[in-house]
């Protein structure tokens, strides 16, 4: 009796909320598919309707969750970085925040990876948002090795390695528990930075010598 109280009481008030809660949880820890509408009600201790009133199906709360979770990494996000000003920790924040990240106790890799594996080929507008999310971040990578002093000819193909870089560290943490790992990522991603400043600064040197 208490627990239909309960969940009476969240369907009128935080339901939508919970069902958010819950799922990031039960998302991270066991993939999408593995995870029923009834686990999810159940652990939110609400009734299994409210995924329908404000989500329509389990899809669309897979859909909802996503977004939110682009909009909240994205803001912890500029938020590191904007804790400097020097344009090279500006770059590093991203890999400390990754460091941060894998340190946490929930920690189960990345969310987005795993929905577009389980949802390739299924959910046009599922994948979409994993896509979008690393598009979005190599975006903002490449914003700040340019703002480090790279030239933008030069650094789209630097952020891409540098993603590269911080996709393998996700791995290396979730599967090898390498809490490290971005750490270590940061370093070769400094070798890659340098080797484009010295590009960068040899090319001006010859322009210079030509004059």
């Amino acid at each position: 009796m208490l627990q239909q109280k309960t969940r009476r009481k969240r369907s009128r008030t935080d339901s939508r909320t919970a069902l958010l809660t819950t799922a990031r949880s039960l998302f991270a820890r066991s993939g999408f598919h593995q995870v029923s509408v009834d686990e999810i009600a159940d652990n939110a201790h609400v009734a299994k309707t409210a995924i329908y009133y404000h989500f329509g199906n389990k899809e669309g709360l897979v859909i909802d969750f996503l977004g939110e979770r682009i909009e909240r990494l994205e803001a912890s996000l500029i938020e590191a970085v904007n804790a400097h000003t020097e344009p090279r920790a500006r770059l590093k924040a991203v890999f400390d925040w990754h460091t941060a990240w894998f340190r946490e106790p929930d920690f189960a890799g990345c969310v987005f990876s795993r929905a577009s594996e389980e949802y390739k080929g299924k959910q046009d507008e599922i994948a979409e948002l994993s896509r979008l999310q690393k598009r979005s971040l190599r975006h903002a990578v490449r914003t700040l090795v340019e703002g480090a002093g790279v030239p933008k000819d030069r650094s789209d193909a630097l952020a891409h390695c540098m993603i590269y870089l911080l996709d393998g560290a996700v791995v290396s943490a979730n599967v090898l528990d390498e809490k490290d790992a971005a750490d270590r990522a940061w370093d070769a991603a400094m070798g890659l930075l340098d080797n484009e400043l010295a590009r960068r600064d040899g090319a001006r040197k010859n322009r210079d010598d030509q004059r």
